[in-house]
């Protein structure tokens, strides 16, 4: 686990890069750069893609361009990026989920993390199951409450079979010995639309790609409360162990020079400390947390061994 003291370290190191990491863009080709996203516009990590983007112009002189490639729980993403010329012009903005998730819970994958290369982690974030307002579950009591006393009968959301909000739900409902009626879904703004016509009871969501006023929060998956949400329990409060962490960061492929990753990655280090980059993480109730190649390799590998651990005690596979 990163401590917080590393985190402040990483972050103070990356505000003194702007003048090394401009020095060291000449690694990279003078080409226009594509910043692939896996999901779709409006989510947490379109939200963050964008606001680096901004935040890289001023260091490697233009402003990559975001392209989102949603759907089949990221691998669709992967599929583009793995065709992409070795030459550092091609970005994904990532969880780690097709990395640490997908291998464990699937036969066959097409990709793993020996295909990329890990350059930077950007931002994490804990997220939260809410519900709809339309819910007769008032709080996260009554929720539990309902949930036990109709089992396999609420309608509880999540991106989509194997991503990190489906394996949050799974452990969720573990923990407290709940059964739901588990709806996938592709598109966040059709899940949150489903929360208020109240079609979807409950969902776990990220931070920032919402209006938080448009649902009920219900417990925080993670050890603090969001600042704007000061009234929400965390999941640490309720007697249980934080679940999977989450965050975030930038990854090219494998074939990609070193110089040109050191560049990519002394960039985005740079970019993390911007003011544009930190304000977007503040409106998206996220924490900008810069971390170098090397200790966010080290996290999703980590990550990794405790999703092959869970699944394996769970049993969980969707194919």
């Amino acid at each position: 686990m990163v401590s917080r003291r590393q985190l402040l370290g990483w972050a103070m190191m990356a505000a003194g890069l702007g003048g090394p990491a401009s020095a060291q863009t000449g690694a990279l080709p003078q080409r226009p750069v594509r910043i692939i996203v896996p999901f779709s516009a409006g989510t947490t990590l379109d939200v963050m893609a964008r606001a680096l983007s901004a935040a890289l112009e001023p260091v490697i002189g233009q402003r990559p361009l975001v392209v989102n490639r949603d759907g089949a729980a990221g691998f669709i993403a992967l599929s583009e990026m793995a065709q992409a010329e070795a030459d550092g012009t091609t970005w994904l903005f990532s969880g780690p989920g097709q990395f640490t998730i997908q291998p464990h819970i699937r036969r066959r994958v097409a990709f793993t993390l020996d295909d990329f290369a890990p350059v930077c982690q950007l931002y994490e974030t804990p997220f939260a199951v809410v519900a709809s307002r339309r819910s007769p579950a008032t709080t996260f009591a009554a929720f539990l409450d309902r949930a036990r006393s109709e089992p396999g009968r609420i309608r509880f959301g999540h991106y989509g079979p194997g991503s990190a909000t489906h394996l949050l739900m799974v452990i969720f409902a573990r923990q407290h010995g709940l059964t739901f009626l588990d709806i996938p879904y592709r598109s966040q703004g059709q899940l949150v639309q489903d929360l208020l016509t109240g079609e979807l009871e409950a969902a776990v969501l990220a931070p920032g790609s919402y209006e938080p006023d448009i649902v009920r929060h219900l417990v925080i998956l993670g050890t603090s409360r969001y600042p704007d949400q000061p009234d929400v329990p965390t999941i640490v409060e309720m007697g249980q162990p934080p679940p999977l962490a989450s965050f975030a960061g930038i990854y090219v492929v494998k074939g990609v020079p070193e110089a040109a990753r050191a560049a990519i990655e002394a960039a985005c280090l740079a970019a993390a400390a911007d003011p544009v980059f930190r304000g977007a993480a503040l409106r998206a109730r996220v924490e900008a947390a810069p971390l170098p190649a090397g200790p966010f390799t080290d996290r999703i590998l980590a990550q990794s061994r405790e999703v092959q651990a869970l699944v394996a005690e769970i049993g969980l596979r969707i194919d």
